[in-house]
């Protein structure tokens, strides 16, 4: 099998649900004059019919202009299921060039969709086939008020959710240790909480805010700082009870997340499709953790990251964003079959299972890129 040609559609990406975030960053067509979101869909041909598809839901502009000048040298003519050595070429690319790591994973999802599409079987299974569902835990946004957070948690926790993760909305240590107390008093003990702080602060306050965390029975505390910082996180990770996940963001897939471990600088790994180069750089992530005793719990949601969580052992939820009440209680506009807090593959998935209107998508793409041109 060849590679034949390659699609790339910069497609508007107007949110049904926007949502607010921390109170000075960006959200998701919140109406505070950000520019507007873009993805971006990769369509992998062969000579044999079979067409891979891979979605960076964000970024697509960065995206899209990578994928006209790098992909067609690196793709056209190679055999798709060579998935590991074309993401080494990739990788290779990158050197020079920079681009961004989730386009390097865009070029990714869409061979694993092949090689899924191939073998008609989900991608799930050919990565590994650890378990057929998992629980997902509800991720807030940000919410102007304690009362919204208090709302949207109710929502979830009706339809099922058995954890809650918040994101802050103010970088004040104190109100969010106020939020934090709220919380924890609303749900009870019995509700599993952990907490991203999004990298607001700096050593000082991550380490008053951790103790906070401890004391209200918090069962994780994620990228409290910038995670550069390597130095600050193994001090903290010295210093707090509560387990602390980083490596979330950060370049360097597998060979960055070394690093943390050798340092000492996180107790769960973050792995993921879009941050870690796709299926192939998320699978290097969690075995890698996994030799060293450690959860690479999967950060994000959508389909390319439920098959990378069903695929490995040591990841234990699928993260599903909760926006408002109304969302929380669309369960169908997930994507992804969301029952009583359990997520599954869509009914007789191949490859990564995405569902496409390619026609539509023809006629109402913002920019188009062929190659071959």
């Amino acid at each position: 099998m060849k590679i034949t040609g390659i699609v790339a559609h910069l497609l508007d990406s107007q949110a049904k649900y926007p949502f607010d975030w921390q109170v000075d960053r960006p959200g998701s067509d919140d109406g505070r004059g950000q520019d507007r979101q873009y993805s971006c869909l990769l369509r992998v041909q062969t000579d044999d019919g079979i067409e891979g598809h891979g979605v960076v839901p964000s970024r697509g502009r960065a995206t899209i202009d990578v994928v006209e000048r790098r992909f067609g040298s690196i793709l056209i003519g190679q055999d798709p299921l060579n998935s590991e050595c074309l993401w080494e070429r990739m990788w290779d690319i990158d050197r020079l060039e920079e681009f961004p790591i989730y386009a390097q994973g865009i070029a990714d999802l869409a061979l694993w969709d092949i090689k899924g599409k191939h073998a008609r079987m989900p991608v799930s299974k050919l990565a590994g086939g650890y378990r057929d569902e998992i629980p997902a835990y509800a991720s807030t946004t940000s919410y102007d008020t304690e009362e919204e957070y208090l709302r949207v948690i109710d929502a979830a926790l009706e339809e099922g959710y058995r954890s809650i993760k918040l994101h802050l909305r103010y970088r004040d240590v104190r109100t969010n240790a106020g939020l934090c107390s709220a919380v924890r008093k609303h749900v009870g003990e019995d509700i599993e909480l952990t907490l991203d702080a999004s990298a607001l602060w700096d050593y000082t306050d991550s380490l008053w805010f951790g103790r906070r965390l401890e004391e209200l029975g918090f069962a994780w505390y994620e990228e409290p700082m910038r995670e550069f910082d390597l130095e600050s996180y193994a001090k903290l990770c010295r210093d707090l009870d509560i387990p602390v996940l980083a490596a979330e963001t950060p370049d360097g897939a597998h060979w960055n997340a070394g690093e943390f471990i050798r340092r000492g600088a996180c107790d769960i790994m973050r792995t993921s499709t879009h941050y870690k180069a796709g299926l192939t750089g998320g699978l290097k992530v969690a075995h890698l953790a996994e030799s060293y005793g450690m959860y690479a719990e999967v950060h994000g949601g959508g389909l390319a990251n439920l098959h990378l969580g069903l695929a490995i052992p040591n990841n234990r939820y699928y993260e599903d964003l909760v926006i408002s009440v109304e969302q929380v209680h669309d369960i169908g506009s997930r994507g992804v079959p969301i029952k009583d807090g359990m997520v599954r593959l869509p009914d007789g998935c191949v490859g990564l299972g995405q569902e496409l209107d390619l026609e539509y998508i023809e006629k109402n793409a913002v920019h188009t890129v062929r190659l071959p041109g």
